[in-house]
């Protein structure tokens, strides 16, 4: 007779569950699919650069990311998002976003993971499947997405509040203003942007906190994605120009930048004084 102990689909889906609930990267690997612009619906196979973001989020409430274009940052804030409201009750997740189109696409991203997830995975919706805006589940978690105003952030006490593109969000200071009562009652709050100039509340929020740690700081360059090397630079200063290439790829702004030449190599360079100065220091 066999001594291998026979393991019920019962057991398999409680502990399939449980490793979920603790850990979010075996989750998003295993059982979120996304969008992608050019592959269809595909399993969300997350780069190691995602993975480090998301144990920034687990070990500091408060965080700060600028980053790079295009590098799956929003998509990883939406599965996180659904992470936390599928496995902790009465989880409140608000999003707010430069226009209500931009604050809705990310809503969508969480419903598309919901909707092709396992049936033992999934908590109900109780809400208006046809609302683009919310999804609540029955556990009572739930997201919302509105547009950037005055009045965005008010009267809602968060469990996770996310900012997305918050250097190009007009009311960026009467939105931070009435989002401290998220982060005064405990909640987490995710601050998210490309560079925008210096003229904006995104800006100084990340110099207080690179200065005074007020917020965990995450830089996100173009090149932490594996998937890209010096022709994709290359081909975004051709389609942006170099300026706003350097704000957008190399998460620079307000910055003078100087182009240099590597003698040795022929390799041209775009850093920003602080860049030069650090290289001149090391020398």
């Amino acid at each position: 007779m066999s001594n291998n102990k026979q393991i019920s689909l019962k057991d398999i889906v409680k502990q399939e569950t449980a490793r979920s609930a603790s850990d979010p990267v075996h989750f998003m690997k295993k059982y979120c699919n996304i969008q992608h612009p050019v592959r269809g619906r595909i399993k969300f196979n997350l780069y190691p650069f995602q993975e480090n973001v998301l144990t920034d989020f687990a070990n500091h409430p408060l965080n700060i990311i600028l980053k790079s274009r295009q590098l799956g940052i929003s998509t990883l804030c939406a599965a996180f998002a659904l992470w936390q409201m599928l496995f902790r009750k009465d989880f409140n997740v608000l999003v707010i976003a430069t226009t209500q189109e931009t604050a809705k696409n990310l809503v969508t991203k969480v419903r598309v993971m919901y909707d092709d997830l396992p049936s033992w995975l999934k908590s109900g919706i109780t809400s208006d499947e046809n609302n683009k805006l919310s999804l609540k589940l029955s556990n009572g978690s739930q997201i919302r997405a509105v547009s950037s105003n005055e009045n965005s952030a008010r009267s809602i006490a968060a469990s996770l509040l996310i900012l997305d593109e918050f250097a190009f969000i007009h009311s960026d200071n009467e939105i931070y203003t009435a989002a401290q009562q998220t982060i005064a009652t405990g909640g987490n709050l995710i601050v998210l942007s490309t560079p925008n100039g210096t003229g904006n509340l995104f800006y100084k929020l990340w110099q207080e906190a690179e200065e005074k740690g007020t917020m965990n700081t995450i830089r996100l360059r173009w090149d932490v994605h594996p998937d890209r090397d010096q022709k994709w630079r290359d081909k975004q200063t051709s389609l942006l120009g170099e300026k706003a290439a350097a704000q957008e790829c190399d998460c620079i702004a307000g910055e003078s930048m100087i182009t240099l030449k590597d003698n040795l190599t022929g390799k041209i360079l775009n850093v920003s004084l602080s860049e030069l100065y650090n290289m001149l220091e090391v020398q």
